[in-house]
């Protein structure tokens, strides 16, 4: 291919023999005009990485609560005691869901939730248990950074500790959720200044993955933060990855509010390729159409994303953040949207293992 833009048609000849981006040329790359160019790299390197399968798993979402100390000033999800609206489920509530989730054919139960306020980490570990116990063959992906350090303030054990429970309890991998971006700046006009910062969520993510505890990066992106800053995230995120190599994948969202300007089809399909070029010790990034769209999210899959996350969602979260997607999406509809982008549709677990391939 002939690129439109000089610096991109060097770095291509860089990148594809295996160097890493640096800082500077990650920054020139956001700056690029040359959207074509940036697709077809990512592309290229998605080649590299896993050939022309395009990944989705199914799974069950439990969400246990939508009652939150925070006051993150874009979430709409969030409920104080005494709200109409707000909700916990109890132990007998989740276990019967988890029995529901057996008619569905899931490889995976997510469980997730707001910090509450009176609930003690005895009720997740207990919560764990008894999913386990329905669906024994489950694996369990619960709970975000933020929820494991809230944990360890509230029965003052290290987050070491947390893991050494929840991980015998039956916790497969944690989520990347309350990274948001690690930009202070940002995070305090976001209104979540004090919830755990950018190193402290690292470290939590680093305790987790020293426990055989697997985990996704994210990053929230439109929020008004400086091209500089998606990169300081992004390098954050691949030094700790070189590290551990224990984050299955990166998941880049847009950030949506209605007092925000909302990205464009140009931004969010660069977003995906930079983070496939820059990324370099990824395996995997995620196309989340539950914000792009299935169709947004069918282009970005040749922008160098090759997952496009799950199928059924029993939550509330991303729909009561001010999405108005469709909750969930049958198998068929998947299988028939990967086929259409010329890939090969297969189902994954939590940890990307291949459970069937769609021919």
């Amino acid at each position: 291919m002939k690129f439109n833009d000089s610096f991109l048609e060097i770095l291509a000849a860089k990148v594809v023999a295996g160097e890493r981006v640096s800082v500077d040329e990650a920054l020139k790359l956001f700056l690029s005009k040359d959207i074509l160019g940036l697709g077809y790299l990512a592309n290229e390197l998605r080649k590299q990485k896993v050939g022309d399968v395009v990944t989705f798993v199914g799974n069950y979402h439990i969400c246990y609560s939508n009652i939150c100390i925070n006051n993150c000033k874009y979430c709409i999800f969030s409920r104080k005691p005494g709200d109409a609206d707000a909700f916990s489920l109890s132990l007998a509530e989740i276990e019967a869901l988890a029995e529901e989730s057996k008619q569905n054919e899931v490889p995976e139960i997510l469980i997730l939730g707001g910090i509450h306020p009176e609930l003690r980490f005895q009720f997740f570990i207990e919560a764990l248990a008894r999913i386990k116990m329905r669906v024994p063959e489950i694996k369990i992906l619960g709970f975000s950074p933020i929820e494991i350090d809230h944990f360890s303030r509230q029965e003052n054990i290290s987050i070491d500790e947390v893991f050494d429970i929840l991980q015998p309890a039956g916790l497969s991998a944690i989520t990347g959720g309350g990274a948001e971006i690690f930009s202070p700046r940002i995070r305090a006009d976001l209104g979540c200044a004090d919830k755990l910062g950018g190193e402290q969520w690292l470290r939590v993510m680093e305790a987790a993955h020293r426990h055989d505890v697997y985990s996704n990066a994210s990053m929230l992106y439109g929020a008004g933060e400086t091209y500089g800053e998606r990169i300081q995230h992004l390098q954050a995120i691949r030094e700790l990855q070189d590290k551990t190599g224990k984050f299955t994948h990166f998941l880049p969202f847009a950030f949506s509010q209605a007092d925000y300007p909302q990205t464009t089809g140009y931004d969010d399909l660069k977003m995906i390729a930079i983070s496939r070029i820059f990324l370099d010790n990824f395996t995997h990034i995620r196309a989340y159409w539950s914000h792009l769209g299935l169709p947004g999210a069918q282009l970005a899959l040749a922008f160098g994303a090759d997952d496009l996350n799950g199928l059924k969602q029993k939550g509330r979260i991303i729909h009561s953040s001010g999405g108005g997607l469709p909750k969930a999406v049958e198998r068929s509809v998947m299988i028939a949207v990967i086929k259409d982008a010329g890939r090969i549709p297969a189902e994954r677990d939590i940890l990307f293992n291949i459970i069937k391939v769609y021919n």
